[in-house]
């Protein structure tokens, strides 16, 4: 049996799998409705579903998650239970994102629209983002589409990551070990990593002081990968010309947030990397197909490693 769960759009992405031909597929939006499944659930089709129920499910021996992030599906997951993520699907809408926020505070849109506002006719030339450094944390599928967009922009770009597997894509490649060097060349640093233990608050107050004064952060990853409380503190003092933020520490993002007082500080409701049912369901078909041929499973998670 496959269990679909999702808190608003489960019946939805059912209709998907059983419009490919699936059978014994059902569907709950919350723990009431999943807990009659539970002990004859095999597969597992979900988002936000909750923890404490995989121990409730004998059967189950692999689960595709709705989303890129399984750092807390991790956590309560059994061992022996497979685990497979979206991957390959937000790269270039999320890289998108960042250069339309990056575009609008190089070509100077508020400043343009305020003046529009004001009949002011003020010809101050904008940015370029030819010539800049962009410096990617991550060089995944969406790091990858980032870097793409910023080499069309005639960045200069430069990249970090764990292993090191997709170094020729950047003109020059930094490990972990190396991110104050790292971040003490970027115009604009834009994070897309998991979190993990390895990276959790990585982009710390040594990391952000490396910065010049000049340079953009872009967070379009997991907010605990970085100290928001020293990035903060670097805008505040104005050692940072902007940061624009889709993923917080805590989200939403506490009304009381100094962040939303903040111009310098663009504000989106992690809505970078949008899911699209049909398109998550074309991968839960593929994974599918691939469980029951015996061959590979795409996104297969490494438990150690936490993506």
């Amino acid at each position: 049996m496959i269990l679909v769960y999702h808190e608003k759009q489960a019946e939805k992405y059912a209709h998907h799998l059983t419009d490919q031909g699936l059978t014994k597929v059902v569907h709950a939006r919350s723990e009431e409705e999943a807990s009659e499944w539970l002990d004859q659930v095999e597969i597992l089709f979900a988002w936000k579903f909750p923890a404490h129920l995989y121990q409730k499910m004998p059967k189950l021996r692999w689960v595709q998650w709705m989303g890129a992030g399984v750092e807390d599906v991790v956590r309560g997951l059994p061992e022996s239970v497979l685990l497979t993520r979206i991957v390959g699907q937000f790269g270039k809408v999320m890289a998108e994102y960042a250069f339309t926020w990056l575009l609008h505070e190089y070509q100077g849109v508020n400043r343009f629209l305020e003046a529009k506002a004001s009949r002011e006719w003020n010809p101050k030339r904008p940015e370029s983002l030819a010539g800049k450094t962009l410096g990617v944390a991550g060089l995944g599928s969406i790091g990858q589409e980032v870097i793409k967009l910023g080499k069309a922009f005639g960045m200069k770009t430069i990249g970090l990551s764990r292993t090191g597997s997709h170094e020729k894509i950047v003109e020059q490649h930094f490990f972990p070990d190396k991110w104050v060097d790292f971040a003490s060349l970027v115009d604009v640093l834009v994070i897309v990593l998991p979190h993990t233990k390895e990276t959790d608050k990585v982009v710390n107050q040594e990391v952000l002081a490396a910065m010049s004064p000049s340079s953009i952060v872009v967070n379009i990853g997991r907010g605990k990968t970085v100290d928001q409380e020293a990035l903060l503190a670097r805008i505040q003092s104005q050692k940072l010309r902007a940061a624009i933020l889709d993923v917080f520490e805590e989200e939403p993002l506490p009304v009381d947030h100094p962040f939303w007082e903040l111009p310098q500080v663009y504000i989106t409701p992690h809505i970078s990397g949008p899911s699209l049912s049909r398109d998550v369901s074309r991968f839960f078909m593929e994974n599918y197909e691939r469980l029951e041929s015996g061959r590979p499973l795409l996104g297969l998670v490494d438990r150690h490693q936490g993506y």
